[in-house]
């Protein structure tokens, strides 16, 4: 087996301090989400779900697990109280009576309506070290690598 080549190494290294600071800009960015939404008495969780759900529309659970980054059994525990809150409904999918289609009711479209201005608030300040123009140029790179199949 060969050494890596002086590029390798140094693509290496640039992938590992990218998957780092990837990981804690989520970080800090979830931390403040969730410090804004619990003095609420709010989930970060549910936010993170019925986020989605607003921009995507409605989704199977495993669709809405993977476009929240969340586990698919926490997200079915998650659905049950925002269910039992009258957030969400889940339905059975008409092209696969098998799978479950999660949607926002009229009340979780006003709850997203509500708290997003409180997430916005607080996950701004954790941004604000950038221009609104290079937030632009990282949204756009982040969304190609998101996009991959």
């Amino acid at each position: 087996m060969r050494a890596p080549s002086r590029p390798e190494q140094e693509t290496d290294r640039a992938t590992a301090e990218l998957v780092r600071l990837l990981g804690q800009t989520r970080r800090r960015l979830w931390i403040a989400a969730a410090r804004a939404l619990a003095s609420r008495g709010e989930s970060v969780v549910a936010w993170s779900l019925v986020n989605r759900l607003a921009e995507l529309g409605p989704l199977t659970q495993r669709e809405l697990a993977d476009a929240s980054a969340q586990h698919p059994a926490g997200v079915s525990r998650q659905l049950s109280e925002l269910e039992r809150k009258g957030l969400t409904t889940r339905g059975t999918d008409p092209s696969d009576r098998r799978r479950r289609v999660v949607q926002l009711t009229a009340a979780g479209q006003r709850w997203f309506r509500h708290l997003r201005p409180v997430v916005d608030g607080a996950t701004t300040p954790v941004l604000a070290v950038l221009r609104v123009s290079e937030r632009r140029v990282l949204s756009r790179l982040l969304r190609r690598v998101a996009q991959q199949s």
